[in-house]
């Protein structure tokens, strides 16, 4: 189907795939040289070359008379969502999260009759308008509610590192996100979603707040002025922080300690993924946090590794759910960088 050119998207975002995507092993020297260009951006060009764009958002939106778009409506049923795509490039291989009020939402996109967490699209033209469409009955929400939906893509999702070429993921799943506003007038039937049940592998989760120590503003190279309008996160597995991988053995738990600090009063749902699928304990599968000043909101929980691949992504994305409270800022949602976990080589 061919889109004309006068299609119109209210929010249609852009991301360029640099070539340090998925970095491979290489000397000391040339490690120095990659952190040097992330501390000054002005040495990109000798290293670094533009691979590939991406485009998404809704099609076709209704626009109120500000020009701004009006919230998608759920009826009963199943919601469908017209939406389109424009890649070139590397960066056409991608996957799709959707999140309302920061909650993981499983999905079927395009005539796949399947519910999935994550679905993998593989573009074949460059800088083709490809329309989708992604179709669900809500998981929340209630008959009167106005609730955010994010749309968030995810780069490359199918790779993972081998840890003979590669050892990390470079800029691959790399997130974009697009946000609306989704108006409920019905109650929709949260049940019909058992059937694909997050797997139950946390335990021994606890939420509590630290202090915001010097160690880690220094790490950073936060500038105090910037806490009241950014927001940061860390992870640290088995107490290594921020690490790129991690082996572990064929059974036993993964202790991982999030923190995420930085602008006041702002609250997140933050899930933990494997695999693209989010990931639970009994207690539920997204464990909300409010930031305050001078601490950071920790998440901390121990992972059962025993039924896990050889090779497993893991990461924990956190999604702003008042954003509403603070127009003058621009809140997204946060993706720490992938982590590996693998047993055996």
């Amino acid at each position: 189907m061919k889109i004309p050119i006068f299609f119109r998207i209210l929010i249609v975002l852009s991301v360029i795939i640099l070539l340090n995507t998925a970095c491979s092993k290489q000397s000391d020297d040339y490690s120095k040289e990659i952190q040097d260009i992330k501390e000054n951006p002005f040495k990109v060009e000798s290293y670094e070359t533009v691979m590939g764009t991406l485009n998404h958002g809704f099609f076709n939106p209704k626009i109120n008379d500000n020009g701004e778009m009006m919230p998608l409506i759920y009826s009963g049923g199943e919601l469908k969502i017209d939406y389109i795509v424009n890649a070139s490039g590397k960066a056409k291989n991608i996957g799709f999260l959707i999140f309302i009020d920061g909650l993981p939402q499983p999905y079927k996109i395009n005539e796949e009759e399947s519910y999935k967490f994550l679905h993998k699209l593989d573009l074949k033209e460059d800088n083709e308008n490809i329309p989708i469409y992604f179709k669900f009955a809500p998981i929340t929400g209630k008959k009167g509610d106005t609730l955010n939906i994010s749309i968030t893509s995810v780069y490359n999702p199918a790779f993972i590192p081998d840890m003979k070429e590669t050892s990390n993921y470079g800029s691959y799943h790399s997130t974009l996100e697009v946000v609306s506003s989704l108006a409920f007038r019905e109650d929709p039937n949260t049940t019909v979603f058992l059937d694909i049940e997050k797997s139950q592998c946390l335990n021994n989760v606890s939420l509590y707040n630290e202090p915001l120590t010097n160690e880690i503003l220094d790490k950073e190279l936060i500038d105090l002025t910037r806490l009241d309008n950014s927001v940061f996160t860390h992870v640290y597995i088995e107490d290594k922080e921020n690490t790129e991988n991690i082996q572990i053995n064929d059974d036993g738990s993964l202790r991982v300690k999030f923190k995420i600090f930085g602008h006041p009063k702002v609250r997140y749902r933050n899930t933990f993924y494997i695999n693209h699928k989010p990931i639970s304990s009994k207690e539920g599968s997204t464990f909300e946090t409010e930031l305050k000043e001078g601490n950071m909101s920790i998440v901390d929980v121990n992972i059962d590794v025993t039924n896990l691949e050889n090779f497993s992504t893991f990461y924990v994305v956190s999604v702003p759910i008042n954003t509403s409270d603070f127009p003058d800022d621009v809140i997204i949602l946060k993706k720490i960088p992938s982590i590996l976990i693998y047993k055996n080589l």
